[in-house]
């Protein structure tokens, strides 16, 4: 079993995230030497922006990536026949999230669905 990561050093693993990327940033000549506190906020609120778009496209994978076994119909509840992956995108307040969701076909009902549009968790 995996040991859990503690709060400290959650917050060490996003310290030394930040600093690699305002390095890289300052290397490709995007941070002025004059910032303003609207620069630094700017910055904050894009970088912020993007960690929480890759936490959606990664936690939205677990819930809709493949043929991950039968779903039922959500009209009828008999098992439905997977067709393939198809992109989509979620506009979440951080911005488009991009998702790979399975579609599948009911025969009986003669529909197409995305388990993805249940509900999520118990």
């Amino acid at each position: 079993m995996a040991r859990r990561i503690t709060k400290e050093e959650k917050e060490e693993r996003i310290k030394s995230l930040v600093a690699a990327i305002l390095a890289e940033e300052e290397a490709e000549g995007l941070e002025a030497r004059q910032e303003t506190i609207d620069d630094i906020e700017g910055a904050m609120i894009r970088i912020g922006d993007a960690v929480a778009r890759e936490v959606g496209v990664q936690k939205l994978a677990r819930h809709t990536g493949g043929a991950s076994g039968p779903h039922p119909c959500p009209h009828c509840g008999r098992a439905g026949v997977y067709l393939k992956t198809c992109p989509r995108e979620l506009i979440s307040s951080r911005g488009k999230v991009p998702l790979a969701d399975a579609k599948y076909y009911c025969p009986k009902c003669r529909r197409n669905f995305f388990p993805s549009d249940e509900p999520v968790g118990d």
